[in-house]
């Protein structure tokens, strides 16, 4: 009698690794033979992302977790919409026949799962930790749900690559220190500037003043 494997529970899954492998299996083979692999594996993926927009939307009804459904859960509505029209709320639906759009509908999946905010043990593991980080590196005070926005945020995709994530956030939390004449001074377009005595930091805090301002805006409207 053949025994059947368990699941090791609490073992995280790299999905994107799964595809990886998949794919390099599949080199070689008929269209015909990688569309069923690859539609069967299209389809658990989706009932594991399905479950975690369950999660999620459950989670969002209790105190703390308001913001939940603005990051990971957001974007993959999107991406849903895109994938099977107006209405469609689930990943887990009949994929296209077509390789290339099997191929962009599983990598939509993927970089779902892949999302911190995708799971509520994800963003208590990522988030919770970095909002304590933070506060002990950089003296920011945020709580779990403003770092989600910090990091979710255009702003700081944006600026990351160029600055660095400690410069980033530094400047970032010099900026929120003066939110209020911040924000004053973004709605009555009018010019602002602040002056810090480290050279790279000045440099980085008066660059968002000036060239980031929409996604500057939009970030102090949630932290």
């Amino acid at each position: 009698m053949a025994v059947r494997k368990k699941r090791q529970v609490g073992v995280k899954q790299d999905y994107t690794a799964q595809f990886q492998k998949l794919y390099q299996e599949m080199r070689g083979k008929s269209s015909k033979e990688k569309q069923e692999a690859y539609k069967k594996f299209y389809k658990r993926i989706a009932k594991v992302a399905d479950q975690r927009l369950n999660e999620i939307e459950q989670l969002a009804k209790k105190p703390g977790y308001k913001k939940i459904k603005q990051w990971a859960y957001k974007v993959a509505m999107r991406e849903i919409k895109g994938m099977y029209g107006e209405g469609a709320k689930r990943f887990n639906r009949k994929p296209p026949s077509d390789l290339r759009m099997m191929y962009k509908n599983i990598n939509r999946v993927l970089q779902f799962l892949a999302s911190p905010t995708s799971s509520k043990q994800g963003i208590n593991e990522v988030y919770e930790k970095r909002a304590q980080t933070i506060s002990i590196n950089y003296g920011i005070d945020l709580d779990w749900s403003n770092v989600g926005d910090l990091f979710e945020s255009t702003l700081y995709k944006k600026v990351d690559a160029k600055y660095g994530s400690k410069t980033a956030i530094q400047a970032i939390g010099l900026i929120q220190a003066d939110k209020k004449k911040v924000q004053r001074a973004l709605k009555e377009q009018k010019p602002i500037s602040m002056h810090i005595e480290d050279a790279d930091l000045n440099h980085a805090v008066n660059n968002f003043l000036h060239y980031y301002k929409k996604d500057l805006n939009s970030l102090l409207k949630k932290i």
